[in-house]
Formats: C-alpha cells, sequence, structure tokens
C-alpha cells in the first residue's frame, strides 16, 4: 500500500500563452523513491531517464534508494530548509522568497538538464511539493506556461497529502525530523506557489530572463522551450531563434 510514489505526474497538457500545450512524456514531478518501490501507474513510461534529485546529501543516503544503472542521476541540492530534517522558517511564502534569493544559480541549473537530458526526466524531492514546486514552477513559465496552469498543477498536490503523510510513516521519515512538521507545511497552498509565479514573471523579460540572470544559458532555455512546447506553429520569438 506505502510502496509506490503517491506525488508522481506528467506535466504534459498545460496550456501554453498563445495557444497549444506542453508535450507529455518530457517532464514528471514527484514525491522521492524509498526500496521496495513498485512501478507506478500514473505515468506511461517508467523509469525515468534522468532523474534531477533536489534533496540534501543527508536525505538521500537516510531515504537508501538506488535507481537502476539505466537511469542519469543529476544531484542539485536545492535548500536545506525545504528538507524535511531541517527547523521550519515562517511560512511557505517565505520559504519559497528564500529559495529564489539564496537558491536561484541552482534553480537556474536545471535548465541545463531538462534542454539535453534524455527523457522523460523526473524532477523530484521529498514530497514533491516544495523544492520541487520551485523548480517546476521556473521551468513552466520559462516554456511559456500559462501562470494559471502553473498554479493549478502545483495545487494537485493537495490532494495527495494525506497519502504522502501515511507513506513517510510507514518508511520511518517522521522519526527523522528535527521537530513536528507544521500543517502549513503539509499543504499546498495558493498563495504559496502564486508569489513565486509573481516574482518570476514579474521579473524584466519574464521567468526566461529571471533563469538566464542567475546563470542559465539562453540557448539551454530556447532548446528546453523547443522540448516542452506541443504547438503547430511556432511562436515569433521561436522562428526569430531558429
Amino acid at each position: 500500500m506505502h510502496d509506490k510514489l503517491v506525488n508522481l505526474r506528467d506535466v504534459g497538457g498545460l496550456r501554453l500563452v498563445g495557444g497549444g500545450t506542453t508535450r507529455p512524456g518530457v517532464l514528471y514531478r514527484g514525491d522521492a523513491p524509498y526500496p521496495g518501490d513498485t512501478s507506478p501507474d500514473s505515468v506511461e513510461s517508467w523509469p525515468p531517464a534522468t532523474v534531477i534529485d533536489l534533496r540534501s546529501r543527508t536525505e538521500r543516503e537516510r531515504a537508501g534508494y538506488v535507481w537502476s544503472a539505466r537511469t542519469a542521476i543529476h544531484r542539485i541540492a536545492l535548500h536545506d530548509e525545504a528538507a524535511p530534517t531541517a527547523a521550519w522558517p515562517s511560512g511557505l511564502p517565505d520559504l519559497y522568497g528564500r529559495m529564489l534569493d539564496t537558491a536561484g544559480p541552482r534553480v537556474a541549473g536545471a535548465i541545463a538538464v531538462v534542454a539535453r537530458a534524455r527523457g522523460p526526466i523526473l524532477v523530484h524531492c521529498a514530497a514533491g511539493k516544495d523544492r520541487t514546486g520551485v523548480v517546476i514552477a521556473a521551468l513552466l513559465l520559462a516554456a511559456g506556461v500559462e501562470p494559471e496552469d502553473v498554479v493549478s498543477d502545483y495545487t494537485r498536490t493537495s490532494g495527495n497529502m494525506a497519502a504522502l503523510r501515511s507513506r513517510w510513516k510507514a518508511k520511518g521519515v517522521n522519526r527523522t525530523a528535527v521537530r513536528p512538521v507544521p500543517d502549513e507545511f503539509l499543504r499546498a497552498p495558493i498563495e504559496a506557489i502564486s508569489a513565486v509565479v509573481d516574482t518570476l514573471s514579474n521579473w524584466t523579460g519574464g521567468a526566461e530572463c529571471w533563469l538566464t540572470d542567475h546563470g542559465a544559458d539562453p540557448d539551454d532555455v530556447q532548446a528546453w522551450r523547443l522540448r516542452i512546447r506541443d504547438v503547430e506553429v511556432s511562436t515569433e520569438h521561436e522562428q526569430e531563434a531558429s
């Protein structure tokens, strides 16, 4: 019952500004795997060809899961304060804001992976909500996804939190926490991710420029847009870049 990812999904099918949708089978988001897990049935292809693991080394070692040799692993320890073993900050909007302020180059570093790596690509942390939520929001906004759909994709996690808590209890995750997790951190509220969407969207030049200003290669951003976007006609921006 507890040996399967419970917050895993393909981000294909999200609406793009100006028409079209994100292409399925390119990018997954999810919670952390544990030894003994069985293959999930919520995505079409498994295991992923590439994984971006946003957890700290301590979290990874404690979980003990080992991917098969066929899966390429990229480890980007995004933000220790988002780990379940950390002392919790004042709230989710504050936590997400700190990630953007202090770990911007690490968020931007995901672009090089998703632009070039074999797919499908899984981005995950512990819950697939906080660190994953910030990185996925940046990737989707840079691809031109409608901000409304970025928010609604994040809030889908709310329906999975009870199953996550049950899975963590069965796996002994709760016993590793420095102190009990506040109830707010076990939700996926609109206001938390909306603050991220606003920060990235209101940056001069939008989310694409936020990423390049924090170290992403513009060519990688463009390659990512072309990879994830399922549109019949290229946008003017993409035509000019080709």
